[in-house]
């Protein structure tokens, strides 16, 4: 199965990351992981996308959760790989939760992730 969602915005964060000073960008990446894991899971959890749109309905009229064993909520998390953050896609069907129900950004980053991660590169000390 190909990808269904577009990961260009976590790609342009990437690369932000990259013309920072290596320490720098180092620290940025060790503590944007965990934030963006919170955020992402936070989302999955209320039932709504990273945007905070609703999930649509499923076909009875029912909300959807997402969950049939909890695997992809549980362990879909972001790690840092020295400068890099890259996220975990767990299932074999979770890309396919990126496009379809906006599990993870699909284009431009969420608004509430762009200041999570301010805040973080504020409070980051250059070296």
């Amino acid at each position: 199965m190909g990808l269904k969602g577009s990961l260009s915005s976590i790609n342009g964060l990437k690369q932000k990351i990259r013309a920072l000073p290596v320490t720098v960008a180092a620290d940025v990446s060790r503590r944007a992981a965990p934030a963006l894991t919170d955020l992402t899971r936070g989302a999955f959890s209320s039932g709504q996308s990273v945007y905070g749109e609703a999930r649509p309905l499923g076909v009875n009229g029912n909300t959807l959760t997402l969950e049939k064993s909890g695997a992809t909520r549980d362990a879909l998390r972001f790690v840092a790989i020295g400068t890099i953050v890259r996220c975990v896609l767990p299932t074999k069907w979770a890309r396919y939760l990126i496009g379809k129900y906006g599990v993870l950004p699909n284009g431009a980053l969420p608004v509430g992730w762009t200041r999570r991660l301010g805040e973080i590169v504020k409070n980051t000390e250059i070296k």
